[in-house]
């Protein structure tokens, strides 16, 4: 199959220069000294049209949907299946894994062994963000077919080195653990510009992707169910994963390209196809910093699908864009949101150490986020970005305020808005990338900003070790960080400021 997206305009040039010296009608007509051009140059509409048809097909045929299909699952199966830790570690704990750790007469799990084990989760979830980096570079450089084949490896290596610690050293859980982390996220870092297949709703399938994010932490408790009704190892199950897991990428490096699909005005622009249907544009062009107005837009002069609200970063050099203030707050926003996410996930089994029903309930209340999806996928395609920034971390503050009240029946509200405002952060996170920044340093910047958020998460293990030997309780670190959220409203502001009455062109890709 041919790669669309690569400029073709080399292609119809060179089919009209073969179409002239085959000796057309117009061209021996110029040779001759004749005046008219009409035939070479409705030859050269007609290829043009032509190419032009068959590169935006990509949008357009039926394949996409099967490629997103194949896509969503994969996501639901992988990427963010480090977070289902609660049911994971109930089956560790159940095997007397770092019992080692316990002294004499001590009730199990004790202190040191539950630290042992929130290390093992608190290294996959810092490697499930902060390897974004690097799995973000090599996506720009190397692209997606190739991300996502390296994706497989980690998961498979891992699932190996997993039965490799139940048979020898339990410590290399930690490595295991760590390598499902860097995997599934790439998996995931590999598959995200499918959504730019489906233009007028690509923000929704961006929200489809964060979902599947969310629900792939189901992943372990369906392995603990399996687990506890036929009497089988959890180790055992997974290498039945990995097996799993190979008639499931195969599909997908074939119907991946070695490039990643764009948003379909940037292969507009790619391919100089006229974004707008309204030949008679003439405010339209190629500077970035002319400024139209909002009425211009509304009698349908220009597209409105062709504007960039953030030119003034987008599409630029890479650390222009990494020291701008959109960036920065960004970074904020990201690492203090998720933080209170991993951290609450991370000692939900303390907090009910003797109700082991609220637990459940935590895991397939965090697992259903899925269910959320077309809440948030309309909350992202029906409201601005500064609007949806607000409401993510609105729901963010009123999770922030119910896990700070230390009443159980309280804590099943909180179980909700946890799982909301996790699928709605991520999704709000990836739309926000693309459409401030752009595509050319897509994977850089998601990678670098996810190794913002990865450190800042490692504070996490510091929380649950003042929980664990200090008088600091639950409510205490719960309180703190819904009170430094508050600070992230900064962004919304920002993006705001700078959307209000002012409308700039979108900029090209250089």
């Amino acid at each position: 199959m041919k790669d669309y997206t690569k400029v073709s305009n080399y292609d119809i040039d060179q089919q009209d220069d073969d179409y002239n010296e085959n000796g057309s009608e117009s061209y021996k007509k110029n040779k001759n000294g004749a005046t008219t051009t009409t035939t070479s140059n409705n030859q050269r509409i007609i290829i043009e049209k032509e190419a032009n048809d068959a590169s935006l097909s990509i949008y357009t045929n039926k394949s996409r949907y099967i490629t997103m299909i194949l896509a969503s699952f994969q996501m639901l199966l992988v990427s963010g299946m480090v977070f289902g830790w609660p049911a994971l570690e109930y089956e560790l704990e159940k095997q007397n894994v770092f019992k080692y750790l316990c002294k004499d007469g001590e009730e199990l799990p004790c202190p040191s062994q539950a630290s042992r084990l929130n290390l093992v989760y608190t290294i996959g979830a810092f490697t499930s963000t902060g390897s974004a980096f690097l799995t973000g570079a090599i996506y720009d450089r190397y692209g997606p077919r190739k991300t996502n084949f390296l994706s497989f490896l980690l998961l498979v290596l891992g699932c190996i080195l997993w039965y490799c610690s139940y048979l020898y050293e339990p410590n290399l859980y930690i490595l295991s653990f760590a390598l499902i982390g860097t995997g599934g996220p790439a998996c995931q870092v590999s598959l995200l510009h499918i959504s730019n297949l489906f233009p007028s709703t690509s923000s929704g399938i961006t929200s489809l992707f964060s979902g599947m994010f969310v629900g792939s932490s189901i992943i372990f408790k369906v392995f603990s169910i399996i687990a506890n009704k036929y009497s089988i190892e959890v180790s055992y199950i997974f290498l039945g994963y990995m097996v799993l897991l190979v008639p499931l990428f195969i599909p997908t490096w074939i119907l991946l390209r070695n490039k990643p699909f764009i948003p379909i005005n940037d292969f507009k622009i790619l391919n100089n196809i006229p974004i707008s249907d309204n030949n008679n544009n003439n405010n339209y062009n190629n500077d970035n910093s002319t400024e139209i107005s909002s009425s211009t837009i509304q009698n349908n002069q220009i597209n409105p699908e062709s504007l960039n609200l953030f030119s003034n970063v987008r599409e630029q050099p890479i650390f222009t864009q990494i020291f701008s203030k959109e960036f920065f707050l960004l970074c904020f926003y990201m690492s203090f949101n998720s933080l209170h996410c991993v951290y609450y996930m991370g000692v939900v089994n303390d907090m009910f150490e003797d109700k082991q029903i609220y637990v459940d309930i935590f895991n397939y209340m965090w697992s259903g986020g899925v269910f959320f999806i077309p809440l948030v996928g309309w909350m992202m395609v029906k409201t601005s970005l500064h609007m949806n920034c607000f409401l993510v971390n609105l729901f963010a503050l009123v999770f922030g305020v119910l896990s700070s009240i230390n009443v159980d029946q309280v804590q099943l509200g909180t179980f909700v808005f946890a799982s909301f405002t996790n699928v709605s952060l991520w999704s709000f996170y990836f739309i926000y990338l693309s459409d401030v920044f752009g595509n050319n340093n897509y994977g850089k910047l998601l990678g670098l900003s996810s190794v913002v958020v990865a450190v800042v998460g490692l504070l996490e293990y510091l929380f649950v070790y003042l929980n664990n030997f200090t008088f600091v309780t639950y409510s205490d670190i719960n309180i703190g960080l819904t009170i430094v959220k508050v600070f992230c409203f900064a962004l919304v502001y920002i993006i705001w400021k700078e959307n209000k009455n002012k409308y700039k062109l979108y900029s090209p890709i250089l």
